[in-house]
């Protein structure tokens, strides 16, 4: 099992180390094995090198299925006019979603990565708060498996790792929807991201970590195999409440695209903020999946705050033994 964490070329974390060398000890310092890396601007400074990284996540567009269907009446209501509509991906088309993706793989490339993660989702602005939605999962994962199976034609080396949302998709609730998406995919090397928080926002009566890790267990036990989940992005967020309590009082989101995107943000952020999940129970269930990778996935404010978090990560603590690797 090997131990990651997330780590993007924004520059909120670019600006936490000084040098490569840093940031490789850092890592290590925790006994990980390297990073899951996200593409989110220029790193200028050349802090992250191919040796750090052990897999890439691909972008994610949370509105791409309109594009992607021929939708017009959806984009133009999504988006306002077809000039933002165009700057989202550059076009209207799903040339145009393709090639925002085969940009996004010429920068995981370089890094020669071990697996890519990619998110089967979709959501409309107007959607992710009362939870309404226009898409079914199976119209999402059916064209999410087209768009894959033009992207990546042939095996490249990698695994592609299909990652869940609690948005249209893959949710991973319905066993038979995930097995559609495995088998529609025609990429040799697949498998799945199973993420936890994610997962858990399925859930909102959920109110402890004890009763996440229990959701997570009673969810898996629906799969007759359970070796499809390779990767384990490992967080929780337990906002059932909050979640609730705004699906009776949606936002009313005025302005430009990009205006109503950045007030959903703050949203998204307390619904999945990405704490660390330290239960003893929720890492037995990490020890029965015994996925081949094991990404600590955090959103933090500042390093301080991230190490606090790596520290009651990867002490023993409450993990089970197989789970275990001593801070170095």
């Amino acid at each position: 099992m090997k131990r990651i964490m997330n780590f993007c070329t924004h520059s909120s974390d670019l600006e936490r180390f000084e040098s490569g060398k840093e940031l490789r000890g850092y890592y290590r310092r925790f006994g990980l094995d390297g990073l899951e890396l996200l593409e989110a601007g220029p790193d200028d400074q050349k802090l992250v090198a191919p040796e750090d990284v052990v897999g890439v996540h691909l972008k994610y567009f949370p509105s791409w299925y309109c594009f992607w269907s021929g939708d017009e009446r959806t984009i133009a209501e999504e988006f306002g006019s077809r000039e933002e509509a165009e700057q989202y991906f550059g076009g209207t088309g799903q040339e145009a979603v393709l090639e925002a993706f085969r940009k996004n793989l010429e920068f995981a490339r370089r890094y020669h990565p071990e697996y890519v993660v990619f998110h089967v989702s979709d959501v409309l602005l107007s959607e992710a708060v009362p939870r309404k939605f226009r898409y079914s999962d199976e119209e999402i994962v059916d064209a999410a498996a087209d768009l894959l199976n033009r992207l990546l034609p042939e095996n490249e080396g990698f695994e592609l790792l299909l990652e869940n949302l609690w948005w249209p998709g893959l949710t991973m609730t319905r066993p038979e929807v995930t097995y559609r998406l495995l088998e529609k995919v025609r990429y040799p090397r697949k498998g799945i991201m199973l993420d936890t928080g994610h997962l858990l926002h399925t859930n909102t009566a959920l109110r402890t970590e004890q009763e996440g890790a229990a959701y997570l267990r009673e969810v898996m036990e629906r799969y007759e195999d359970q070796s499809i989940i390779r990767g384990i992005h490992f967080h929780q967020t337990l906002s059932g409440a909050y979640v609730e309590e705004q699906k009776k009082h949606p936002p009313v989101m005025k302005g430009s695209y990009d205006e109503k995107n950045g007030a959903l943000a703050w949203y998204v952020w307390q619904v999945d903020s990405h704490r660390p999940f330290l239960c003893r129970e929720a890492w037995d269930v990490v020890e029965w999946l015994n996925p081949e990778y094991l990404v600590y996935e955090l959103l933090t404010e500042d390093r301080a705050e991230h190490e606090r978090f790596m520290e009651a990560l990867c002490g023993t603590g409450n993990r089970s033994a197989a789970c275990r690797r001593p801070l170095n």
